[in-house]
């Protein structure tokens, strides 16, 4: 986060929805997954005014592997929940993960938690 004053530039993210009808390419189970968007923007007093670089992703519920998914798709779900997604949708993040780059996710709840912490503040399990 850049923050001078009382205006300052952040990056976010946000779990959106979940999916129930999706196959992994990793574990491959019909597991499902979280949908997942980032985002960078700009607020002043706390408060957002315009975002930018918005990037959408599917972790999968069985294994945490990250996919990447179009923004059409993803900004699709967005408004209608009942958008599909098949096997070609579903794009495998190539190194390190954009989504996890400040941080470990956890094997237990699947949340984002930084590189540091020994234990997930979420769930109280150790991180590996």
């Amino acid at each position: 986060m850049f923050f001078i004053g009382v205006f300052g530039v952040e990056r976010k993210e946000k779990e959106i929805g979940n999916l129930n009808d999706i196959s992994c390419r990793n574990c491959d189970m019909e597991l499902g997954g979280r949908i997942i968007k980032t985002f960078s923007f700009f607020h002043f007093f706390f408060i957002p005014i315009f975002k930018w670089d918005e990037k959408y992703y599917v972790v999968c519920n069985g294994c945490n592997f990250i996919y990447e998914i179009s923004t059409e798709k993803g900004k699709g779900f967005e408004k209608d929940k009942d958008v599909k997604f098949n096997y070609w949708d579903l794009k495998p993040t190539e190194g390190v993960n954009e989504i996890c780059s400040h941080g470990n996710v956890c094997s237990n709840c699947g949340k984002v938690v930084e590189n540091n912490f020994k234990y997930c503040p979420y769930c109280g399990e150790k991180v590996k």
